[in-house]
């Protein structure tokens, strides 16, 4: 009878031993996790449209100071002024933008042709902020 009881508990202990995770199991979970985990982090922190907007008008900024030429925004394109003609000097998508508002706090809304930003040398713009479809509002 004490064999039988000792042979009980000797599966018990086997059984016991047997049911938990190794450490080789563990890390690959946490692998897994930590890999998905950044995987959405950077999925879902993509940079917004209104920063690569500013990042393009304060680009602009520093090359007219450096240049001395001025720069017009409008919804499709960037222009240079050439003698006394604004010529299309990049094609940009700013289709995104729906009003801006100039320095003396009139808010006016862009139509599609329309140039809505002016950038002069010595860091002068011609506009206080801009406003996106979806509502947000850009300070310049």
């Amino acid at each position: 009878m004490a064999n039988l009881v000792e042979k009980g508990k000797m599966q018990i202990l086997v059984i016991g031993l047997t049911r938990g995770f190794t450490i080789l199991e563990i890390l690959i979970v946490l692998a897994i996790i930590s890999i998905s985990g950044t995987s959405f982090y950077l999925i879902l922190n993509q940079p917004k449209n209104f920063d690569r907007y500013e990042q393009t008008i304060n680009e602009f900024k520093i090359l007219s100071i450096y240049s001395g030429n001025s720069y017009a925004f409008t919804k499709d394109s960037i222009k240079i002024l050439n003698q006394e003609t604004w010529e299309e000097l990049e094609v940009v998508d700013f289709s995104n933008i729906y009003s801006v508002t100039n320095n003396f706090n009139k808010t006016t809304i862009i139509e599609e042709d329309d140039i809505f930003l002016v950038i002069s040398p010595g860091n002068e713009i011609s506009i206080k902020s801009l406003t996106l479809s979806g509502g947000q509002n850009i300070e310049l």
